[in-house]
């Protein structure tokens, strides 16, 4: 008897010590879900973009109008994330995006889906991203006790690296059986299921200030949120490495990857969709490894090594783009030669993430979070349109293995600026602060 209920009870007890708590796991079930059908849909969006125009320039132009919305509104979407309700906007987003996912569908079952279309759909599924990433962010630390932060931010990480693997797979998969309508249903239904899992989350309790005067205290929160960042120059370093990293690299895997491997290997959705597993299954592994590190080596430590590596694996990739390589190995090659190196990115990118995300959420208190984080991420990754536009010219102009040289040289670069005392200045504090305060119970409303 005993021992029958000790088995019966094991199951829940991995699952319980998996997920945390009841509501982190909630959410993290419920963005499981609509990342997939997100990986589904973006896998499938560069595919379409070459089908209709066979251009790297109009994807990379695609990909950069629909960044540039996140990145203008993102400041005043996370000061609304700090000043409404946190649950109603995450819920309402995905509610929105569900939607849309819905009538691109219809559009392609009517046979009207065109160019014209996807830009306005890109663009509001941006918005709706823009409003819906800083309340989650802001939301996760209150989710989970301080000493729990490492083990979240890894979970995290493998709900990218689970729907990154599996959403190129069933992209392929998809859009060989059932075609573009069949990626945008299941998209459409993916955020729909991910709304209803988060209705039954308990939020953490979020502190409104009230004021008579709501416009002047948005501008007030927002002006409070840009001094926060400046005055930290630990934060203002990271912010300078991820302008320069978002540049380099967001463009080699929206714009160069799939030129690449479409326009230039000739690969069929499906095989393309095995060379992408690669960085997932890396990601999946480094989730497994960064607990470990992270109790060895120190996060800014973790951050300008894994930086340092990032750089350096873009060199195999080059060597692996130059035609005079890839056209000695048989069709069925390319994709398995392609996966080794983006799997041990994948294992690197986890072990600047975590960190990266612990060393923020340290740092900045809960009602900075949502308007801080919006405006790191936007300041992060202000430079992408511009690399996902530039990056699409020149893989119509130059040789794509000199792109990647040049990339991976730059990141090696930047990793020796990440490396500036300020940053390790940061993290003590940050140690210093949690040895001073003991774990606080989770208060939910």
């Amino acid at each position: 008897m005993t021992t029958e209920s000790h088995t019966q009870t094991r199951p829940c007890q991995v699952l319980k010590q998996f997920f945390i708590n009841r509501d982190f796991g909630l959410l993290w079930t419920g963005r499981l879900v609509s990342q997939l059908g997100d990986g589904i849909h973006y896998f499938a969006l560069a595919w379409l973009v070459y089908d209709l125009t066979g251009s790297g320039t109009i994807l990379g132009t695609l990909l950069m109008v629909s960044s540039l919305p996140g990145i203008l509104l993102t400041p005043f979407t996370g000061v609304l994330s700090d000043m409404l309700s946190r649950r109603h906007i995450i819920i309402f987003m995905d509610l929105l995006r569900g939607v849309i996912m819905l009538l691109l569908a219809a559009a392609v079952w009517q046979e009207r889906l065109t160019i014209g279309l996807l830009y306005p759909a890109t663009i509001l599924l941006a918005l709706a991203g823009t409003l819906f990433w800083p309340a989650v962010s802001a939301t996760i630390p209150g989710l989970v006790r301080p000493n729990e932060l490492v083990k979240a931010n890894a979970r995290d990480t493998m709900l990218s690296s689970v729907t990154g693997l599996l959403g190129p797979l069933a992209g392929g998969l998809l859009l060989a059986r059932f075609g573009y309508i069949g990626v945008f249903l299941v998209n459409g239904l993916s955020f729909l299921l991910s709304a209803v899992s988060e209705c039954f989350i308990r939020f953490p309790r979020q502190v409104h200030q009230p004021s008579e005067k709501p416009v002047a205290t948005f501008f007030d929160n927002l002006k409070g949120g840009f001094q926060f960042l400046w005055q930290r120059p630990g934060l203002r370093l990271i912010i300078a490495g991820g302008i320069v990293l978002n540049f380099l690299m967001n463009p080699i895997f929206s714009v160069v990857l799939p030129y690449l491997g479409k326009e230039l290997m000739q690969m069929s959705p499906g095989r393309y969709s095995l060379s992408q597993i690669g960085f997932p299954l890396g990601m999946l592994l480094g989730t497994l490894i960064v607990s470990a590190v992270a109790r060895r080596v120190r996060q800014y430590q973790m951050l300008t090594v894994g930086v340092r590596l990032h750089g350096f694996l873009l060199l195999p990739l080059s060597l692996l783009s130059i035609p005079l390589v890839w056209t000695q190995f048989s069709p069925w090659m390319l994709p398995l030669l392609l996966a080794i190196p983006l799997f041990l990115t994948g294992i690197v990118n986890v072990q600047i993430n975590v960190p990266l995300n612990v060393m923020m959420q340290q740092t900045v208190p809960d009602h900075y979070r949502g308007r801080v984080f919006s405006l790191f991420g936007s300041l992060m990754n202000m430079a992408a349109p511009v690399g996902m536009a530039l990056f699409g010219i020149l893989t119509d102009t130059i040789p794509v293995y000199f792109l990647l040289i040049v990339c991976g040289l730059g990141i090696v670069a930047m990793a020796s600026v990440l490396a500036r005392p300020a940053l390790r200045d940061m993290c003590r504090e940050n140690e210093q602060r949690e040895l001073r305060h003991a774990a606080a119970p989770v208060i939910s409303q």
